[in-house]
């Protein structure tokens, strides 16, 4: 049916007002829908969603004074009840009489008569927010989708930060390129900063004589400066500032070498994650190059999920995007059955153009090829076995299984991502004794690989993890190279330095010998360094010393752990701290990832926090007007995501996600006795405790080096690896060195 036939049958909708929402501004919108010439009769209806993985504010139908209170309008004599489905989804039953054609029903998100504020926009830019239009006119249960339903262009707000990104690994006297970022309170770029920025940086020449840069409105807050030289060898930082509005940022270390390095440091988002409409994929690896400043990404769509059409425009778009030197995509699929059949893992293609081979065809509708369906882990390994295929396991929608193991395409596993961090799965692989390391991603569905934050997205609890990865040159060849070899190394997001080596042999590798092994390791972090733990296998054996003090007059309170050994496995923490005899002058936050964590109730002797983790460090650091005396009472309660969903609507259909009242904790600790150093207090499985210390002074080391012989290795293989931890609570995690040690 031709789009003008379609819109005479059923109709059409428009937005009210139309063009750009800001993302998570308030605001109202007036969906209209006029009737087509089948008008809709009595029990048939009219559905508004969205493919997007929004995080709009979901609806509500009962308190006009509250945000998202929603209204649907109709002609008299019809009555529409309305229901709200989920975030994604809304429906309205026809009542009293049918619709006639050139009627119009208006659908209010975030009515503002009761005195509510209105609704909140989704987190994230999109430059197509979807609101699909579907009609069952007949009343049959058969809708008919409008296919010019309306959009909004969702962009980001007011600059509150800069950031500055470059290269981890250059050659001295070699041009080098730098971005830099202006990003609103949700991690987008401020599409409408006009800011003047000037660049400092000891060490590094810019291109320009006069260091300010003003950016233009065609800029979209991501401006990229070509040209910058470092000077001379060594690690340097670049300052950016905008002291007009008061921003001000240091960018990441580069680190200056005299030469072309045998393997560069890159930096990969291998499980960047994947939108749900082909179209969207080009803006997808446009901001994963653009505005991440990515060296690689991989863009992973759930196989069951992938059409013929949508593999064609992936593969279109990788090889589009693909500049090697530059930006290299990374061809792939996520293959991504339940736990039960081996649960969820990512499949690398060395070549492009190669054919999907799904877990499933649960939502495709052509099933012509269902013959090459792969519908358990052993099949995916023994269809890509020997070829040129490499896999990464994770903990996504549904945890990979890490009973079942192929050594020849599993070099490494994912262990962190916008799902949370989660060790116990790093722990398992190494129980396991298996040869594997370890990279992190970004794993959403907004379209930001890099750089994602988890916005109010139920399942999402951290920003974006990445892949730090030693390869000869920007290419797809040298990639899987580097990660077959298990060059590599995840982190939370932070782009640290990490060297790590075992007796001359660079992490990943698999090595032999008779003597007793010296392991080396160099750090440069991009905030304070908190500690640097090495490991043999699951035992820390040596915990290198920092020279960092701590303040006594700030008190750092932190929370860690996970729910269970499963995907969505977050804890959601609520506590209340309070000073007898003292002041509280400041409260600061750590790692809350989240924007449905916060402080509330703040007064000069309490504070009250809700706060949505899973697996990392967050916290809150409080600073007094007198330590000495001061008694800190505190009082934390838990909940724990206990399964992804419940009840017969959650077995088909979006996902519910269950929540269990968990442990509580009371302490109180006079603020003089963490001079003798921290309290822990572990409250239950999965590391989940609470930590109260003395918060480090703000001015520690940014960088370490170290040697450390183990003068007891066991017989066999030791696989020695290291753990970074800054101050901010962000980390790393060196793939193992694997040692084969004789015996004597």
């Amino acid at each position: 049916m031709s789009s003008t036939a379609m819109h005479e049958q059923y109709g059409t909708a428009a937005l009210e007002p139309a063009g750009q929402a800001i993302a998570g501004a308030y605001g109202t919108w007036r969906l209209r829908y006029t009737v087509g010439a089948s008008g809709i009769a009595v029990e048939g209806a009219i559905r508004v969603f969205t493919e997007s993985d929004t995080d709009w504010g979901l609806p509500q139908v009962t308190d006009p004074s509250q945000a998202e209170y929603m209204t649907a309008d109709g002609p008299p004599g019809v009555f529409l009840d309305v229901l709200v489905e989920e975030i994604k989804s809304i429906r309205l039953r026809v009542r009293g009489r049918a619709l006639k054609a050139g009627e119009t029903v208006v659908v209010t998100y975030g009515n503002q008569d009761g005195g509510g504020p209105g609704s909140r926009a989704q987190t994230f830019l999109e430059a197509k927010r979807y609101f699909w239009v579907a009609v069952d006119a007949a009343g049959d249960g058969a809708f008919t989708t409008l296919d010019d339903s309306p959009y909004l262009t969702i962009v980001g707000g007011k600059a509150e930060k800069l950031v500055a990104t470059a290269p981890s690994t250059v050659a001295a006297g070699e041009p080098f390129r730098l971005l830099i970022r202006a990003e609103d309170a949700w991690g987008n770029p401020a599409d409408d900063y006009e800011g003047s920025v000037t660049c400092n940086a000891h060490g590094v020449r810019m291109p320009e004589a006069d260091p300010t840069l003003t950016f233009q409105p065609d800029d979209h807050g991501v401006k990229v400066v070509e040209g910058c030289v470092a000077l001379d060898t060594g690690t340097h930082t670049i300052h950016v500032e905008d002291t007009q509005r008061g921003l001000s940022a240091r960018s990441n270390p580069l680190r200056a070498t005299e030469g072309k390095p045998t393997y560069n440091l890159y930096w990969a988002d291998p499980h960047g994650g994947q939108v749900a409409l082909a179209e969207k994929i080009p803006a997808f690896f446009r901001f994963a190059r653009d505005v991440a400043a990515l060296d690689f990404v991989g863009y992973q769509r759930n196989d069951h999920m992938v059409s013929a059409e949508d593999w064609r425009l992936q593969q279109e778009a990788e090889a589009a995007f693909s500049e090697p030197g530059r930006f290299v995509p990374l061809p792939g699929f996520e293959w991504s059955p339940e736990t039960a059949r081996g649960g969820h893992h990512n499949v690398y293609f060395r070549r492009h153009k190669q054919p999907i081979r799904r877990n499933s065809h649960a939502q495709v509708a052509d099933k012509s090829d269902i013959a090459t369906d792969l519908t358990h882990v052993r099949d995916l390994y023994a269809a890509y076995r020997h070829s040129d295929v490499l896999i990464t396991p994770h903990v996504g929608g549904a945890h990979a299984d890490l009973s079942y193991h192929e050594p020849s395409l599993e070099p490494a596993i994912e262990i962190t991502s916008t799902h949370g961090t989660f060790e116990w799965f790093l722990e398992e692989a190494l129980h396991n004794r298996y040869t594997v390391g370890f990279v992190g991603g970004s794993d959403s569905h907004t379209g930001r690989p890099g750089t994602d934050a988890p916005g109010f997205q139920p399942r999402r609890y951290a920003r974006a993890g990445l892949t730090g990865i030693y390869a000869t040159d920007l290419t797809l060849d040298a990639f899987f190279e580097a990660l077959k070899a298990r060059r590599c190394y995840a982190t939370t997001g932070a782009r640290i330095i990490l060297h790590f080596d075992v007796d001359g042999q660079p992490l990943g590798a698999a090595h032999s010998t008779a003597q007793p092994p010296t392991i080396s390791v160099s750090v440069t972090g991009t905030a304070p360094l908190e500690s640097l733990e090495l490991y043999r296998g699951l035992e820390k054996i040596y915990d290198h010393p920092l020279e960092s003090l701590p303040d006594l007059q700030r008190v750092r309170i932190l929370w860690q752990g996970a729910s269970r050994k499963s995907s969505y496995s977050g804890v959601v923490w609520d506590g209340t701290a309070t000073l007898a005899d003292g002041t509280l002058k400041a409260a600061d936050t750590i790692r809350f990832d989240s924007p449905r964590s916060h402080l509330l109730a703040v007064t000069n002797h309490s504070l009250k926090w809700h706060a949505v983790t899973c697996g990392y460090r967050s916290g809150i650091v409080l600073t007094l007007d007198d330590s000495e005396n001061a008694i800190l009472d505190l009082a934390v309660s838990t909940s724990l995501i206990s399964r992804p969903r419940f009840g017969a609507y959650g077995a088909s259909g979006p996902q519910m996600l269950a929540h269990a009242p968990a442990e509580s904790l009371a302490v109180r600790i006079p603020v003089r006795d963490l001079a003798d150093g921290c309290k822990e207090f572990p409250i239950g499985p999965l590391d989940r405790k609470v930590t109260v210390s003395l918060a480090p002074q703000e001015a520690g080391p940014t960088s370490s080096t170290f040697t450390f012989t183990d003068s007891t290795p066991e017989p066999g293989v030791n696989a020695y690896w290291v753990r970074v931890i800054q101050t901010d609570m962000e980390m790393a995690w060196s793939s193992p060195v694997f040692v084969d040690i004789a015996s004597a």
